[in-house]
């Protein structure tokens, strides 16, 4: 969509989003990188994924734009589940993407599942905020007209990190 100000503008951009599907995989590097050739100037660029797949290269390339000049923002969108491994017996578990199913002793497999999921974030948020990338983690249970607006709120009251973008307002 084209850059614009104001609420009519916030509106179209989040009636857009809430139609968009989520199908399948994406090639995140190419996506990110035509982004922002996208944009005849500075821009803001935002990613909003969980990040599991392609986990270095989506980094390396949102460094990379964000180098370039462009405000980048890394939205990450986990459900409540994926965080915390909810269940306390076996459970069949199956991949959004890709199909495969997994049966998984749930109660054996939880404390090391929620480490690596926490070692996870850790990683994104870090490696997020060394690059100049702003980022926010994101809960599905959340609907996405009030969790990016909650993100826009915080982003308008932050302060600048030190030599990352920022967007300019008018």
């Amino acid at each position: 969509m084209p850059a614009r100000g104001g609420r009519p503008h916030l509106h179209a951009l989040l009636a857009r989003i809430e139609r968009l599907e989520a199908r399948g995989s994406w090639d995140s590097v190419r996506v990110i990188d035509r982004s922002a050739q996208l944009l005849e100037r500075r821009g803001i660029i935002v990613v909003i994924s969980d990040f599991y797949d392609a986990e270095e290269e989506i980094r390396r390339e949102m460094r990379r734009v964000a180098q370039r000049g462009h405000d980048v923002a890394m939205l990450q969108l986990m459900s409540p589940g994926e965080r915390t491994l909810p269940y306390a017996d076996q459970v069949e578990l199956e991949d959004a993407e890709s199909g495969e199913r997994r049966l998984v002793d749930s109660a054996s497999v939880s404390a090391a599942y929620r480490a690596e999921v926490d070692a996870f974030l850790d990683r994104c948020r870090a490696s997020a905020q060394r690059d100049g990338v702003d980022y926010a983690l994101m809960s599905t249970d959340v609907p996405p007209e009030i969790a990016l607006r909650q993100y826009l709120l915080r982003r308008s009251h932050a302060q600048p990190v030190r030599g990352a973008p920022r967007a300019v307002r008018t």
